[in-house]
């Protein structure tokens, strides 16, 4: 499970990441996957993505098809997908550690 905010992508739009925006692309991704997927599961991810706010929780499965459907768009939003999903992945370690931490502390 990965969380991105699709609402609120932040875009360099520079090779040297010194300047970034941050888009709504969420009607635009929906399009794409809409228009170019194909199944019930593209479907599904289209309107979830299409109706989502803020941040929002993406199965294995749908992180796989965003990161297919990414790759199809500019380098600058790739990066931006690829890096919004590699934060919720260090997110999640930490928020592991610390509750492995707490249970420890819990047990002594």
């Amino acid at each position: 499970m990965k969380k991105l905010n699709l609402e609120r992508l932040e875009i360099y739009t520079d090779i040297a990441h010194e300047e970034c925006t941050v888009q709504d692309v969420r009607k635009d991704f929906a399009d794409m996957i809409y228009k170019q997927g194909q199944g019930i599961e593209c479907l599904a991810l289209a309107m979830k993505i299409y109706k989502s706010e803020g941040v929002t929780d993406y199965t294995d499965d749908e992180v796989a098809l965003i990161r297919k459907f990414a790759e199809r768009g500019t380098p600058m939003f790739i990066d931006a997908v690829q890096t919004s999903l590699q934060a919720s992945t260090q997110t999640d370690t930490q928020t592991s550690l610390q509750a492995s931490i707490n249970q420890q502390e819990q047990e002594h």
